[in-house]
């Protein structure tokens, strides 16, 4: 009698720590699947959210490439317009500036040949003249190209200094705004992660109590049925 309990107490003990090896791989099981689902989930929203990213600046650049597209047709357009004006103003300008070549030289050679029957010091004193007029008119001629250039450079100069400032003025806009969206995107993330590590521990905790419910619902009616057996052991 006393060997066969003490075998009884063997084959119970045994039993009792298979059984709590068991439920030790069970809940460390249970811990792993839920924090790997945690891990796979938060890394999941991760690519969602870079996937969005790529997915509205693809097609903000596939807007502007449009509205580029239709800017360079435009570009070309209009480029094909100035250039025909252009060829019939030099067209025009051509055979003017021929016309009065022709006249000129025309002058040119009757001036000459009336030249040649004039006194030589009275045709040289007026030659001289008319190169001091000459001379006077190119000097007019050349404040007035360069008054034309430096009227011209400082409205070019005016309008590229207010368009520098205005590009600095919205590159710091534009840095600002970058700088908030990080901000904003990695505090979106820190509460998702946090409120998903709250709602997961309390989740592990529920799923532990749901665990310890079954076990409870399915040991009592043993218990009872096991003193109840018990009982009439007793009463024999």
């Amino acid at each position: 009698m006393s060997s066969e309990l003490e075998q009884l107490k063997v084959q119970h003990e045994e039993l009792r720590l298979t059984k709590r090896a068991i439920d030790r791989e069970t809940e460390d099981t249970r811990t792993k699947t839920i924090e790997d689902k945690r891990a796979a989930e938060a890394e999941i929203e991760k690519l969602q959210l870079d996937l969005e990213s790529l997915k509205e600046e693809t097609t903000e650049l596939i807007q502007k490439n449009k509205i580029l597209e239709t800017k360079v047709a435009c570009l070309k357009e209009e480029h094909e317009v100035k250039k025909k004006k252009q060829e019939e103003d030099y067209d025009n300008q051509r055979r003017s500036k021929q016309k009065l070549q022709f006249q000129e030289a025309k002058l040119c050679t009757k001036k000459v040949n009336i030249e040649k029957k004039c006194d030589p010091v009275e045709v040289h004193k007026l030659q001289i003249e008319e190169l001091k007029k000459e001379v006077q008119f190119n000097k007019n001629e050349r404040e007035e190209v360069k008054k034309i250039y430096e009227t011209e450079m400082n409205k070019l100069n005016n309008v590229m200094a207010k368009l520098k400032f205005q590009k600095k003025t919205w590159e710091k806009k534009l840095e600002a705004a970058r700088e908030e969206l990080l901000k904003l995107n990695a505090n979106c993330i820190i509460i998702r992660e946090s409120s998903r590590k709250e709602l997961y521990d309390k989740d592990l905790l529920l799923q532990r109590l749901v665990l310890d419910t079954n076990r409870c619902q399915k040991s009592i009616p043993e218990l009872e049925a096991s003193m109840a057996f018990l009982e009439n052991m007793v009463k024999e």
